[in-house]
């Protein structure tokens, strides 16, 4: 993603743009009408509407009085193209703008949420996104009830809130398998992070459309799931675990021995790595197929005069590598583009003793390359 330093200056922007209306167009906090939780109004940004003098855009203000805790959510709808802003006297509380990338252009929905810090009137701004943004409005406003704090499990899912820069939810796995865990939501741009029994991951577009998605081999313990947005913005969001239970024979352990003829499943970790070890006490052609349906798969084989890797020379995004080996011990590795984790198979097929070299093999067979040394000679001595 290439548009988080212009978002972050938007962002500053717009708090510096609410900030001179306060001071300079006058916030309206005295005379702004009053907004009640759970209700909704209709308005325009018009060219009468009260000035925000550093950058010419446009707003107006809503009164709304809350408890101290109390948390809401508004969501900004219709034409204009506009954004949100919660102040706390001179204070900014929160701001969010239309979802999307920077140079789409046009109108979208903006979702904010926000939690009153004391008893309080709070003024909410509903500000044109710049000095020629005109258009009718319809804010609505609703009480949140925020996730009640129990630990997340297999195959369970919470909706909630979010309030501030960041969030932790517990996620308590009782059983070893594959965990997704996907972050979704329509108002933010969703990031998670994971953490916990040496596991260390993090993600932000996996989910596709801006949602975060997380794919790992969690054992039984306790980890913590951190969700956050990166362009800043609040809103609601939906997390989701879901478990896909995994054979008993999953490697999931660097240094275990491969067998020709034999598939291994295995996992890359969370560096998007897993390396297996083939010993062999003869001159063998192998055939190395790394197969994986949710990442592109990469195989680097490594050992006595071979030093090989392979992308998308299998079908689709498999890897595939056809080596001739000699005696001794290999290093067999399965790595996954852009380090994604998830699961593979990885098929050792032997193609013979006596097979000549293939295309890809960077060791050919001493008494091939004899046999054509000796042949060149002749030739030469013929001449």
């Amino acid at each position: 993603m290439n548009t988080r330093p212009t978002r972050l200056f938007a962002a500053l922007s717009l708090t510096l743009a609410l900030a001179a209306c306060q001071k300079l167009g006058g916030g309206g906090g005295d005379t702004a009408p009053s907004l009640a939780v759970g209700d909704s109004v209709s308005g325009e940004i018009t060219s009468s509407s009260r000035l925000n003098y550093n950058d010419g855009s446009r707003h107006q203000g809503y009164k709304v009085t809350l408890k101290s805790g109390q948390a809401v959510a508004l969501e900004l709808g219709g034409s204009l193209n506009g954004q949100l802003s919660v102040f706390d006297g001179q204070s900014l509380l929160a701001t969010a703008s239309a979802r999307g990338y920077e140079g789409e252009g046009g109108p979208g929905e903006v979702s904010l949420a926000f939690k009153a810090p004391k008893d309080g009137t709070y003024l909410v701004a509903v500000n044109s996104a710049g000095s020629d943004s005109f258009g009718p409005f319809k804010l609505r406003s609703s009480a949140v009830t925020p996730y009640d704090g129990k630990p997340l499990g297999a195959d369970s899912e919470a909706v909630d809130w979010l309030m501030g820069e960041k969030q932790d939810y517990a996620l308590k796995v009782d059983k070893a398998g594959i965990y997704t865990i996907a972050m979704e939501s329509g108002a933010l741009d969703s990031y998670l992070h994971l953490t916990g029994r040496n596991v260390d991951v993090e993600d932000d577009d996996g989910g596709g459309n801006l949602n975060a998605r997380i794919r790992a081999y969690l054992e039984p313990g306790d980890y913590t799931l951190g969700a956050s947005s990166l362009n800043g913005t609040t809103g609601s969001f939906k997390l989701k675990v879901a478990l896909t239970p995994v054979d008993k024979d999953l490697i999931i352990r660097d240094g275990s021995a491969l067998t020709i003829g034999q598939t291994a499943q295995g996992m890359v970790d969370s560096r998007g790595r897993r390396s297996f070890v083939l010993d062999l006490d003869s001159a063998r052609h192998v055939q190395f197929d790394a197969i994986a349906d949710n990442f592109d798969s990469v195989l680097h084989v490594s050992g006595p005069g071979v030093d090989a890797e392979d992308d998308d020379g299998g079908n689709g995004t498999n890897a595939r590598l056809t080596l001739h080996l000699g005696p001794g011990r290999y290093t067999v590795a399965v790595t996954s583009f852009g380090s994604q984790q998830g699961v593979f198979e990885l098929e050792t097929t032997d193609l013979g003793a006596d097979m000549a070299a293939p295309g890809n093999s960077n060791r050919k067979d001493a008494a091939v390359e004899a046999a054509a040394a000796t042949a060149e000679a002749a030739a030469e001595a013929a001449r």
